[in-house]
C-alpha cells in the first residue's frame, strides 16, 4: 500500500484508501470508493457496518458518529454533501485532499503554516483577483475574490483559521461563479468543523 494522507471515519468505521483514490457518496449513503493502479481503476462499495472492501481500502473498526469525517495525522474535517473526496495523482503533491464538487468546485486545506505568512492583508490575492467580500470568523478570518478564467467568471475564498497559537490553517475554495453559494457553504462546513 502506498501512503495516504488522510482517511474517512465515521458509522463505526475508518476507511484507508490506498493511493491514488477517490471517495464519493450515493444516494443512499454508501461510499463508493475507488482505486486507481497500473491495471485501471477498482471500486468497491461499502456500507456502514460492512468490513470487505475488496482491497481498494483498508476497513477497521471505528468511530460511531453518524456522519463521516475526513481525517488527517494533525487534524480531521466533516465530510460535505456534493462533494467528494480524493488525493492527487501527483506524488509530489502533499495536500493530505480535495474536496471536489459541481461547477469544477475545489476545497482543500494547506498548512499549518505560521500566522505571519498571511498576516498581509493580500497575502492571499493573486494576480487579476478582486477583493469582494473580507470578514473576520472565529479569531480568523475569510477573503473572497473573484476572477475570470479562460472566459469564465470564477469566485475563490481563503478560511484562516487558528491552529494553536502561532499557526493556522488556510482553507482555498474555488469553483465557476455559477456555484459559489454552494461551494461557500461547503468551505463553512469544514471550516467550522475542523478538530485537532
Amino acid at each position: 500500500m502506498t501512503h495516504v494522507l488522510a482517511r474517512l471515519a465515521g458509522y463505526g468505521m475508518v476507511l484507508l484508501p490506498h493511493w491514488p483514490y477517490a471517495f464519493t457518496r450515493d444516494p443512499d449513503g454508501s461510499v463508493r470508493a475507488t482505486r486507481w493502479t497500473s491495471e485501471g481503476a477498482l471500486e468497491a462499495v461499502i456500507q456502514p457496518g460492512f468490513y470487505d472492501a475488496g482491497g481498494v481500502v483498508d476497513v477497521a473498526v471505528g468511530p460511531e458518529h453518524p456522519h463521516w469525517v475526513v481525517e488527517t495525522s494533525l487534524f480531521q474535517v466533516r465530510w460535505p454533501l456534493g462533494f467528494s473526496v480524493a488525493s492527487s495523482h501527483d506524488p509530489e503533491d502533499h495536500t493530505p485532499f480535495y474536496l471536489r464538487g459541481p461547477g469544477e468546485a475545489t476545497i482543500y486545506p494547506q498548512g499549518p503554516v505560521p500566522m505571519q505568512t498571511v498576516a498581509d492583508p493580500y497575502a492571499l490575492v493573486g494576480p487579476e483577483q478582486v477583493v469582494v467580500d473580507r470578514r473576520a470568523r472565529d479569531g480568523g478570518s475569510v477573503v473572497e475574490l473573484a476572477y475570470e478564467h479562460d472566459g469564465t467568471p470564477w469566485w475563490q475564498g481563503h478560511w484562516v483559521v487558528p491552529f494553536g497559537t502561532e499557526r493556522c490553517l488556510v482553507l482555498t475554495a474555488q469553483s465557476q461563479r455559477s456555484h459559489d453559494a454552494q461551494t461557500r457553504a461547503a468551505a463553512e462546513e469544514v471550516a467550522t468543523s475542523i478538530r485537532t
